[in-house]
């Protein structure tokens, strides 16, 4: 039981790391001050990394527990979970995204004197959020806490700060777009 225990905390904390992750990449991304952007991207990077780490832990520790039906072998057929296969095949597709998105990141820096990289840069880094919304999606179907009031915020409040932030950057953006027209 222990495991088990172990899987849902890492879970939990994995989707919190990572929505910050994505609350400050939308708030980064539309910052003008460089000292300010410089330090939401540490931030960023830094719960984005966390929230790898809190992943691998979810996915070791599931796998490890014999709680459910749940084998290595999910992570690349996950459809063939014994424990609800529909659930778990939303957070092996959220895992995707987001490793796709982390191997890419921390190529990043190698490949930014490549002009063609640069530009698509911004279109592979939407696996992370596709990642992210499938995560939250996995967290609302999969776990044995999932539909507990407590869980449920969590889950709300996730959403509601990513929500905020993506708002802040529109708005920005939309103030920015304003200021240079006038």
């Amino acid at each position: 039981m222990t495991l088990w225990y172990l899987a849902r905390a890492a879970g939990v904390m994995a989707l919190i790391f990572f929505t910050v992750a994505a609350s400050l990449g939308a708030l980064g991304s539309g910052s003008r001050v460089a000292e300010r952007r410089f330090w939401l991207q540490y931030v960023h990077r830094s719960a984005a990394v966390t929230g790898l780490l809190l992943l691998v832990a979810h996915v070791v520790a599931v796998v490890s527990d014999s709680y459910v039906d749940i084998s290595a072998s999910v992570v690349v057929l996950p459809f063939t979970a014994g424990y609800r296969p529909f659930a778990m095949t939303v957070g092996v597709l959220a895992m995707y995204g987001l490793v796709i998105a982390a191997l890419v990141g921390a190529a990043r820096g190698r490949l930014a004197r490549s002009e063609a990289f640069t530009k698509r840069w911004r279109s592979i880094h939407v696996a992370a959020s596709v990642g992210w919304l499938l995560s939250i999606g996995h967290s609302l179907l999969a776990g044995t806490d999932r539909g507990t009031p407590w869980m449920l915020a969590i889950t709300l409040t996730c959403l509601a700060a990513v929500g905020a932030a993506v708002a802040v950057r529109m708005r920005s953006r939309t103030t920015a777009r304003l200021v240079r027209t006038s």
